[in-house]
């Protein structure tokens, strides 16, 4: 079984080490998979079986909101995947060139990704 509680925490951890090492490129790559862990380990607590759907952002966010957006077990989670959020991170961008991730991209991903995980009750450590 996936845990996507300790993924998300390990991707934003070496995310941010990259990113204050000037290493851009890499750390929006990891950085877009913290947020995917967290939103998928925020499923995975509302449904009875523990499992969340697969699959990468910008798209994944479509299954999200119907997870998080049910009736039945609405997650405040549901206001942040609403919006057009990492609409420019995609899995791909790793073979793009080198600095094809800019600073106030980067700084937008982290922001949102301290957002889903205060959402999914995942804490950080320091």
């Amino acid at each position: 079984m996936e845990d996507y509680k300790s993924a998300a925490l390990r991707h934003l951890s070496d995310a941010e080490t990259l990113r204050d090492g000037g290493r851009f490129d890499n750390a929006g790559h990891l950085v877009g998979f913290a947020a995917e862990c967290a939103i998928k380990f925020k499923i995975s607590t509302l449904t009875t079986d523990g499992a969340a759907p697969h699959g990468h952002l910008p798209d994944f966010l479509v299954v999200a909101r119907k997870h998080l957006g049910a009736r039945t077990r609405y997650s405040g989670m549901y206001n942040i995947v609403k919006r057009d959020i990492f609409k420019s991170w995609d899995v791909g961008r790793r073979y793009e060139t080198t600095g094809a991730t800019v600073e106030q991209e980067l700084d937008e991903w982290f922001s949102e990704t301290r957002r889903l995980f205060a959402q999914a009750q995942i804490k950080e450590r320091k």
